[in-house]
């Protein structure tokens, strides 16, 4: 039998602290409080793929690995404390991590696409 892994609630709620921080951050001094109350926000909205990617039988954390991702790629100050963004980003990364559904074969192209990418992003490693 598999040892499930259960989710880091606080390494969940780090990186959603750290995309409230890119989203809210400003030239002006910014109340911890604000960007708490936002990264709050973003953890309620991740919080609820758990039962989804657990049921999927996958490692929980990589809701953690892909807000992390967002923060550092998407959040920006544009975004402030809307969590729109967030919640339709996350839901498509996760998606392509953990697919709730087949697809035809017409998309093989799009998901060649998509590793393509990774590759890409993969030889920057340093």
């Amino acid at each position: 039998m598999v040892a499930r892994s259960t989710l880091d609630r606080d390494g969940l709620q780090t990186a959603c602290f750290a995309v409230a921080r890119n989203t809210m951050w400003d030239r002006r001094s910014m109340a911890v409080d604000a960007i708490a109350e936002v990264a709050k926000r973003f953890f309620d909205i991740a919080i609820e793929h758990e039962e989804f990617v657990v049921g999927q039988e996958r490692d929980p954390n990589l809701i953690t690995r892909a807000v992390a991702y967002l923060a550092h790629t998407h959040a920006i100050p544009p975004m402030r404390d809307d969590t729109r963004w967030f919640s339709d980003m996350l839901g498509v990364l996760l998606e392509l991590a953990c697919p709730n559904m087949g697809v035809p074969q017409e998309f093989d192209r799009f998901y060649k696409d998509i590793e393509d990418g990774i590759a890409n992003s993969r030889s920057d490693f340093t």
